[in-house]
């Protein structure tokens, strides 16, 4: 799960996102003006296509919301790995642009949601054509730039925590303030780069006002100067998590960043870890639905769309991949240890990151980031 899930939201090589068959994934008169009108029964010989992250995380989904979507509606639909967005949006909008549709559903990361909103990818909606989409969480509803349509529905969402090693670490670190803590010297695993590690998020709300003060060049410069005192802490800067998961399992780099559900796992499988929900608050990073506009089954798909927000296949899903709903607390069944478990305090209690900012000053930040923080 860790490598072929991750990969997609480091733009590292995975699945390749197919773009075969278009010629069956027509959009009926979308063009490249708005959003089709014509709605296509989707059929054995032309299903609804659904993309999402492979590995662990497919096979999950296929058992928990795909297969009973398809059992429960008759509504023919197959699953697709998808690979790194890097990779996957520049294709996506090339087909999108000739009035083609390579899938019909995407399992779509924040960022790349907010990308593809720019670029004009993505069929919209009203919140009347849902039922439940009402119940997920305000803050992982993606609308239009332009309108309170909505362009990108909660998916999952996962937690950045502090992890440590149980056997070389007696008390494990409880505040982001540990990145910046000479006793953790050398010991520490990080994540980059900065799009994905979410470092200046986290920097803003431990050490400042928060993320008001990412809204400026100034500001995000003061946010980078702090930052850069965390490299003594560092062992490892790391793209691949399986690359700390291993270094965080022999103590060799004994504690760090790293997603609570991957870190739950390891530990339900007996490793010597524990993932720590964070004082200023935990990273929440998440996933969109996202469905190109040129795709002609818009009715099948606001109906995967809202089957998938129900709050009973929300909590099927947090159950076996220990990401956390997308559905407010009182609309989940899950237990309080299991709720603890995988979301801790709450989704109201992370911290959230300015994905606007990524996109807005990406240039900005991609050059402070190897200034700062590899090369220097």
């Amino acid at each position: 799960m860790s490598t072929s899930r991750r990969s997609y939201l480091t733009g590292a090589a995975g699945s390749a996102f197919a773009l075969t068959g278009l010629a069956g994934c027509l959009g009926g008169g979308g063009g490249s003006g708005s959003s089709t009108e014509t709605t296509v029964t989707p059929t054995e010989d032309d299903p609804l296509v659904v993309s999402v992250f492979g590995g662990v995380f497919k096979e999950v989904l296929d058992e928990h919301l795909i297969q009973p979507f398809r059992e429960e509606t008759g509504i023919p639909v197959e699953s697709q790995a998808q690979g790194g967005a890097a990779n996957v949006l520049p294709k996506l909008e090339s087909a999108v642009r000739g009035g083609n549709a390579p899938v019909d559903v995407a399992d779509m990361s924040a960022i790349g949601t907010l990308r593809g909103r720019h670029s004009d990818l993505w069929m919209s909606w009203s919140d009347d054509e849902f039922d439940n989409v009402s119940k997920v969480s305000d803050d992982l509803i993606t609308r239009a730039s332009d309108s309170d349509e909505i362009v990108g529905v909660g998916s999952q969402a996962w937690f950045i925590n502090l992890v440590s090693n149980t056997e070389a670490l007696a008390d494990p670190p409880t505040s982001w303030t540990a990145l910046w803590d000479s006793q953790y010297e050398g010991q520490l695993g990080l994540l980059t780069p900065a799009q994905t590690s979410f470092l200046l998020d986290i920097t803003a709300a431990t050490h400042f006002d928060g993320e008001d003060l990412l809204s400026t060049k100034d500001g995000i410069t003061q946010v980078f100067e702090k930052l850069a005192a965390v490299k003594p802490q560092s062992s490892l800067w790391y793209t691949n998590e399986a690359n700390f998961e291993a270094q965080l399992k022999s103590g060799d780099a004994p504690a760090g960043m790293l997603y609570n559900d991957v870190t739950v796992v390891m530990e339900e499988n007996g490793a010597p870890v524990t993932s720590t929900f964070v004082d200023e608050g935990s990273l929440l990073d998440s996933g969109r639905w996202v469905a190109p506009r040129t795709s002609d089954k818009r009715g099948a798909i606001v109906e995967f769309i809202d089957y998938a927000s129900r709050p009973e296949v929300q909590d099927t899903v947090s159950r076996n991949l220990y990401t956390a709903p997308t559905v407010e607390q009182q609309h989940s069944s899950l237990d309080d240890e299991t709720f603890e478990k995988i979301v801790g305090p709450g989704l109201d209690a992370a911290i959230v990151p300015n994905y606007e900012m990524y996109i807005e000053r990406e240039q900005f930040i991609n050059q402070q980031w190897n200034e700062l923080i590899i090369q220097s």
